[in-house]
């Protein structure tokens, strides 16, 4: 599903924003949709969300986030080995 939203006149498009990361959400064990980090080909971050439907209170949505708030916002996500190689390429986290 593609989503474009204006932000502070910036232009963010998910199909041509590369994602950091990504969290399924459920609802009553169904999948109902996602929440991910993703960057713009400018270089800005943005929380993006989606829904299926199958939850009346998620909606779809796009927010630009600092990428120094990044990591606070992530924080307790299951990240994959991918995922976290990313995000510490990204200065985004750091190995302790």
């Amino acid at each position: 599903m593609t989503m474009k939203a204006s932000i502070n006149g910036r232009l963010y498009n998910t199909d041509t924003m590369t994602t950091l990361c990504g969290k399924p959400a459920y609802n009553n064990g169904n999948y109902c949709g996602e929440t991910s980090i993703r960057k713009t080909r400018s270089g800005l971050y943005a929380v993006v969300v989606t829904s299926n439907g199958q939850n009346l209170y998620r909606e779809s949505y796009i927010r630009a986030i600092d990428k120094d708030k990044i990591a606070e916002f992530i924080d307790g996500w299951q990240l994959d080995d991918g995922e976290t190689s990313t995000l510490i390429a990204e200065g985004i986290l750091t190995e302790a």
